[in-house]
C-alpha cells in the first residue's frame, strides 16, 4: 500500500475563526478513508487545503513523499488530487462528455472541436472505471447520483489518483448510494486512494477501510474502521454521550387540528387528504418522486392548489402565499436550506428576523433595528448557533448551523403547525439530536410538527403516524405501533 499524500500539523485561520489545528491525515492507494465530525468541526476546510482551494498557514504537505506547495486547484490536479464538492458544478445543457472535458476539449488546427475523439475518449474513461453513463446526454437531465458520477468522471479525466469526497451521498437515495459505493469499489481497486466525509455512521461503517474524527478544528484521531464503535464514535466526535440517537418521545396527541381535505396539484399531488393532531408528530414517508415535498408546498402556499382545502380547528382557511400560511400559524422549513431557506449573502441577523420583517417594521417602512438584533440574538443562543456574531454572513457558516439559522427563523414566528421538509440532511449526529429534542419541546407544548425524512428510521422513530405516499397519493397511514420498515416500504411502492 503505497502512501499517496500525507499532510502534517495543518492549521488553517479565518478572521476571527480557528478552522483547523495542527491536523494529521494520511491517505493510501487502494484505500477509502472516512472522515467524520460535526458541522463546523473543519472537514470541508481540511479537504479545500488538501486540494489546493486554500492555503495551509501552517503545516507541510506531500504527496509521494515529496513536500509541495499548491497554489490551486490546478497545481493539485498536476499532483493527482481532485476534489468533488458536495455543490455539484455541472453546466446542465452540456453533455457529460463536454462537462468531463471542459476546458480540454479536443481541438484540429481550425479550432473546431472534435466531438468523434471527444466521445471516443471518454467511453474509453468510462470503461477503464466500470462508470455507467451516456456520455451524449445532456446533464440536466441526470439523476443526481448520475452527476455525482460525472463528477467523479471528470477528477478521472486528470488522472487523480487521490480523490477528495464533500458528503457525496447527502442527496442521492439508497439504491443509488449504494451504486456509488460500487463506484468507489472499482476505484479503490485501480489504487485510487479515496477520503470520503459523511454525517451516516452506517456509510462509513459500510464502504471505509479507516475513520478519522475531526472536532471543533482539531484532529481527535484515526482508527481502523472494524476496530471502532458506533458509540466510540460519537464520543470522538462531540465530546460527550449521547446516549440514544432517538430520544424517548413524551408528547401526547390530542385533538384533530389541522386538516388536508382533497389536495390536488398536477401529477405531483392526487386527492391527498389527511388529519394532524394537537402535539403529534405526523411523519410523511415515500420514495424520491412521490410527491412529499410537493404537498407540503402546497399546504405552505408556495405552489398553487389545483383543488382541495386546508382547515384549522375545523375552519377552512384560504392560504394563497407563505405569508398567508404564516399569519395561519403555519410554517415550513424547506428541504434545500441553500436555495430556499435562505439568503446566503446576508448576514445571520437579517436571515434570522427575515419571516418577521412585518412585525418589526415601524412607520415609513424603518426596522425597529433593536428588537431585530434582540430576537436574532435569542435565536442564536437558543439553537447552539455556531458563528462569530449575528453579523457573520450565513453562507459562511457550516451547513449544520445553516439549517439551525433556517430553523430560527420559523421559530420566531411560533407556529401552530411546523413543517420539516428532510430537516437532517447533511447534518452530524450532534446537531441532529438537537433538532430531535427541539421537536419533543414543540409537540410537547400541544403544538404540531409535519415531518418528511428520507432517513427510514428517523421517520419512524420521531412519529406518532406515518402517511406514506406513491406517485403523488397517500397509500396508507401507519400508527406508532404498526411501524416498520417493511410497512412503509411495502405501502411506499404501491402496496
Amino acid at each position: 500500500m503505497e502512501e499517496l499524500l500525507k499532510a502534517s500539523h495543518i492549521s488553517k485561520f479565518f478572521p476571527g475563526v480557528r478552522a483547523l489545528q495542527d491536523v494529521n491525515i494520511t491517505v493510501n492507494s487502494g484505500e477509502i478513508l472516512g472522515l467524520l465530525g460535526e458541522n463546523g468541526a473543519g472537514k470541508s476546510t481540511l479537504l479545500n487545503v488538501l486540494s489546493g482551494i486554500y492555503q495551509p498557514d501552517e503545516g507541510e504537505i506531500r504527496v509521494r513523499g515529496q513536500s509541495v506547495k499548491m497554489q490551486g486547484v490546478n497545481d493539485a490536479f498536476e499532483l493527482g488530487i481532485a476534489i468533488v464538492h458536495q455543490e455539484l458544478k455541472l453546466h446542465s445543457n452540456m453533455s457529460v462528455a463536454e462537462n468531463i472535458y471542459m476546458g480540454r476539449l479536443p481541438k484540429n488546427r481550425l479550432g473546431t472541436v472534435q466531438y468523434k475523439k471527444l466521445y471516443q475518449q471518454v467511453e474509453e474513461l468510462l470503461s477503464a472505471y466500470g462508470l455507467k453513463l451516456n456520455p451524449h446526454k445532456e446533464v440536466r437531465l441526470l439523476s443526481i447520483a448520475e452527476q455525482q458520477l460525472t463528477e467523479i468522471a471528470k477528477v478521472l479525466s486528470y488522472n487523480a489518483k487521490v480523490i477528495l469526497m464533500d458528503e457525496p451521498t447527502s442527496s442521492l437515495t439508497t439504491e443509488e448510494t449504494q451504486n456509488l459505493f460500487r463506484t468507489m469499489e472499482v476505484l479503490k481497486k485501480k489504487g485510487v486512494g479515496i477520503v470520503f466525509i459523511s454525517h451516516k455512521l452506517e456509510e462509513i461503517a459500510e464502504c471505509c477501510d479507516r475513520v478519522q474524527v475531526l472536532r471543533d478544528g482539531q484532529d481527535m484521531g484515526e482508527k481502523p474502521v472494524k476496530e471502532v464503535s458506533e458509540n466510540e464514535l460519537i464520543r470522538m466526535m462531540v465530546g460527550r454521550e449521547i446516549s440514544q440517537r432517538f430520544p424517548a418521545k413524551t408528547n401526547r396527541p390530542g385533538e384533530p387540528f389541522l386538516e388536508v381535505r382533497n389536495l390536488n396539484r398536477g401529477k405531483y399531488v392526487k386527492d391527498v387528504s389527511f388529519t394532524v393532531r394537537r402535539g403529534e408528530v405526523f411523519g410523511i414517508a415515500g420514495l424520491v418522486g412521490a410527491g412529499r415535498s410537493e404537498l407540503v408546498r402546497l399546504i405552505f402556499g408556495a405552489d398553487k392548489k389545483d383543488s382541495g382545502e386546508i382547515l384549522m380547528n375545523g375552519q377552512k382557511i384560504d392560504i394563497k402565499s407563505p405569508r398567508d400560511a404564516i399569519r395561519n400559524g403555519i410554517y415550513l422549513v424547506p428541504e434545500d436550506r441553500k436555495k430556499q431557506g435562505l439568503i446566503l449573502a446576508q448576514d445571520v441577523e437579517n436571515n434570522t428576523v427575515l419571516s418577521m420583517i412585518y412585525k418589526i417594521r415601524k412607520a415609513f417602512g424603518y426596522i425597529d433595528t433593536p428588537k431585530e438584533k434582540v430576537m436574532a440574538d435569542e435565536q442564536i443562543e437558543a439553537l447552539h448557533i455556531k458563528c462569530t456574531g449575528k453579523e457573520q454572513i450565513t453562507g459562511t457558516l457550516s451547513g449544520g448551523n445553516q439549517q439551525k439559522v433556517v430553523i430560527g427563523k420559523c421559530m420566531l414566528t411560533n407556529p401552530e403547525v411546523m413543517i420539516l421538509d428532510d430537516p437532517t440532511r447533511g447534518i452530524d449526529i450532534g446537531t441532529k439530536a438537537e433538532i430531535y429534542e427541539l421537536i419533543n419541546e414543540v409537540t410537547n407544548s400541544g403544538r404540531s410538527v409535519i415531518l418528511i425524512s428520507s432517513e427510514m428510521p428517523e421517520v419512524i422513530k420521531m412519529s406518532d403516524r406515518v402517511a406514506v405516499m406513491h406517485e403523488g397519493r397517500i397509500t396508507g397511514i401507519l400508527e406508532h405501533d404498526e411501524l416498520t420498515q417493511e410497512q412503509v416500504i411495502k405501502y411506499a411502492i404501491g402496496g
